[in-house]
């Protein structure tokens, strides 16, 4: 039996920081893959004069453009880029969606982050399993220069292949500058790579609430 996994974002193109791992499990054949945007990334447009409502269609459709690679259609949530809060109404609206999907994992934003938004997700998703039986593990992703003091205590790594998709999928994000981003993810995949002293040459890291050395269910099986 398959399964799944949730991929909780604040905005479209924040799968970014997770697209490797995405891909390992859409190309193993065991999981179920959810993304969940809590916004459609209203306001990644205004320095160059586009409306929030023509921003957010155009986030949106690169955000299906990027997850249809993965064979999957995304999910959003009904909060507001630059608006973001861990309101009863959303952490209900994640918990439900949590409780009738019934994730092994949960991979979402650092709780401590330079982004606003991406702390509100953090901190609905938590409040969220509270609001649920379940408990899933909880990792999080590493947003470049944007989550801070996170320590590292697992990595995923890769090959070349996967890179490759990650890439392809990265370029998707147009309007965020998808190229620059591409870029600059594969250089930190390759660090990544070197940290995790794997076979692979990258990798992505991930933090969460474990201490080091504990078992991970998810991380044992998967890896």
């Amino acid at each position: 039996m398959k399964k799944t996994v949730f991929m909780i974002n604040a905005h479209p193109d924040d799968l970014i920081g997770s697209a490797g791992l995405a891909w390992m499990l859409v190309e193993s054949g065991d999981y179920h893959l959810h993304v969940i945007d809590f916004s459609r990334g209203e306001r990644g447009l205004q320095q160059k004069g586009i409306s929030m409502e023509a921003c957010a269609a155009m986030r949106t459709q690169e955000e299906k453009t990027a997850c249809g690679m993965l064979g999957i259609e995304p999910i959003f949530l009904h909060e507001i880029d630059g608006e973001i809060h861990a309101s009863r109404e959303t952490c209900q609206e994640l918990a439900d969606l949590i409780s009738a999907e019934k994730p092994c994992a949960i991979f979402t934003h650092w709780p401590v982050d330079r982004h606003v938004d991406h702390v509100m997700c953090g901190a609905a998703t938590l409040a969220a399993l509270r609001l649920c039986s379940l408990r899933p593990e909880v990792f999080f992703h590493h947003e470049t220069h944007q989550t801070v003091n996170m320590p590292f205590l697992r990595y995923v790594s890769f090959d070349q292949h996967i890179m490759d998709l990650k890439m392809e999928l990265i370029r998707k994000y147009v309007c965020q500058g998808g190229e620059e981003m591409a870029e600059r993810k594969l250089c930190e995949a390759r660090f990544f790579g070197w940290k995790a002293a794997g076979v692979h040459p990258y990798a992505e890291a991930y933090g969460s609430y474990q201490m080091p050395g504990d078992p991970s269910p998810f991380f044992d099986a998967f890896l």
